[in-house]
Formats: structure tokens, sequence, C-alpha cells
């Protein structure tokens, strides 16, 4: 069962990363009624509330985040900025894991990472390089990851597997918002993320059927916070008992964004296998 915690914590994080990138094309994936602004009614479907989101977040490309998750006993903050838009999607974030600092960039199809201790596989380079047009595994499942990695991919999930519980209109940071809890079919998710989920068919079995999520979006329809509470999750694969809620927050959506390789000096190819 600890195993399947892992995986279940694997698969939070993957959801986390989700909120981060871009495959570029989902601005007008979902399709349906756009009606039901937020600043003046509830959107019931699911397909409308994602097709509306989706319509948004594509026109803004851009946006800062930050990430706080407890889960199994694994702690992690992250704050960062992306740029999604297709194959030129760049984004930057700092990690905070377990007492160890990440800091991570994705620019030109190609992942750099910067920790304590990865001088010693990459010929003493403080960054190291992974490529994700690479055959590797560890190559193929950053590239499936980021096939994830838009904020887009988590309104998917709610046009794909999710329903909508309970809307109603509150504050969140000082502005207006609307408060949306859904549920998603876990299963349906993690079988269609495939490997990049981290879950494999036999411990999906083991775990609950429905995911609790909790989404506010502004005026605008833009997402600014995403809360997963994956508690029964948890439970169910043999770690009750601890904390496990992840929760996103977006902001400066189309604010212009930086993001820049790290000189070729400092960098070193991640060995692979």
């Amino acid at each position: 069962m600890r195993k399947t915690a892992l995986a279940a914590s694997g698969f939070a994080l993957v959801i986390a990363l989700s909120a981060c990138g871009s495959d570029g094309d989902s601005g007008n994936a979902f399709g349906g009624n756009n009606s039901g602004d937020a600043g003046s009614s509830f959107f019931s479907d699911p397909q409308q509330l994602a097709a509306a989101a989706s319509e948004k977040t594509a026109e803004s490309k851009s946006s800062k985040f930050s990430m706080d998750m407890n889960m199994a006993g694994m702690q992690m903050t992250a704050n960062g900025e992306g740029l999604y838009d297709g194959a030129n999607t760049k984004m930057s974030m700092n990690m905070e894991m377990m007492g160890q600092s990440v800091e991570m960039r994705l620019v030109d199809q190609a992942m750099y990472m910067k920790m304590a201790g990865l001088e010693a596989q990459t010929g003493g380079k403080p960054w190291a390089k992974i490529s994700l047009d690479g055959t590797d595994p560890m190559s193929q499942q950053l590239s499936s990851s980021m096939e994830q990695s838009d904020p887009t991919k988590t309104l998917e999930y709610i046009k794909e597997a999710g329903e909508i519980t309970n809307s109603e209109k509150t504050t969140l940071d000082g502005q207006e918002v609307t408060h949306y809890t859904i549920e998603l079919d876990f299963k349906k998710i993690a079988s269609e993320m495939g490997a990049a989920s981290g879950i494999t068919p036999e411990q999906a079995e083991q775990l609950p059927a429905k995911l609790p999520m909790e989404l506010w979006l502004n005026s605008d329809n833009l997402p600014v916070q995403v809360v997963m509470d994956m508690g029964k999750m948890m439970e169910a694969a043999g770690a009750g008992g601890q904390e496990a809620k992840m929760t996103m927050k977006y902001s400066d959506w189309g604010a212009p964004v930086t993001v820049e390789a790290p000189p070729a000096d400092q960098v070193g190819e991640m060995p692979m296998g």
C-alpha cells in the first residue's frame, strides 16, 4: 500500500505541474456555450465552465503562480511564472521540497534543473539539462507530463471527467470570484494521462473513484485558485491520517514573462538510465 500512496503523491505533483505550461491548442478545445459570465451567473455545465475559462486563459497566455502541497508527509512550496504558447512555452519555478531547494526552467523544449548534489552527475556543472524530445524513460515521462502542463489542462479534466456540485459568489484575496466545488472521475483522469500519472491500473483500482476539487474564477473567468483535497485517496492507499492537500494560486494574467536557459558553461547533461 505504501507504493500506492507514493504513486498517488506523484499523481498530485503531476496535477500540480499541469498548472504551469502549455500544449498551445487548448484555447478552443472545448467548444460549448460560453454563456454564464462569472460576473453575472454560475456555470452549471462543466463543459461551458471549461470552455469559458480555457478561452480566457489562452488569450492571456501568461501568469505568475504559487503552489503549496502537503502530500503523505511530503511538503512542497513553489512559485514561478509561465508563458503558455505551444512549442514556445517557457516556465521558471523555485521549489522548496523536504528541506531541499530546487530551481527549474523550461525553455526551448528542454528542462533545466538546479539543486544540491547534481554536480556529481553533471561533471561539476550546477545545472542539469533534460531534453524533452529524448527517447529515454525520464525524457519521455517529462515530455508526457509537459503535455499536461497547461492551466487549461486542469479545465479539460473538469470538462471530460467533472461534475459541478456547488457554486457561490465570494471574495478571495480582495477580489470578487465565483467558487465552484467539483468532483472529478479520478480513474478516468489517471487512465487518460497514462504513464504521466505515475499510477498503474492496479494501483488505480485501490483508490477512490472521485477526487474532490475546488476552483475559483475571477470576473474575467480566469482561474485564480485551485484546491485538491486528496485525503480520501491517501487513506485508501494506506496513508490515512495525514494531510493531503494541494493549493495552486494564479495572478498577473497577461504579464510579460522572461525565461532564459542558464549559461551554456554552467550546464551539464543529466545522465539517463
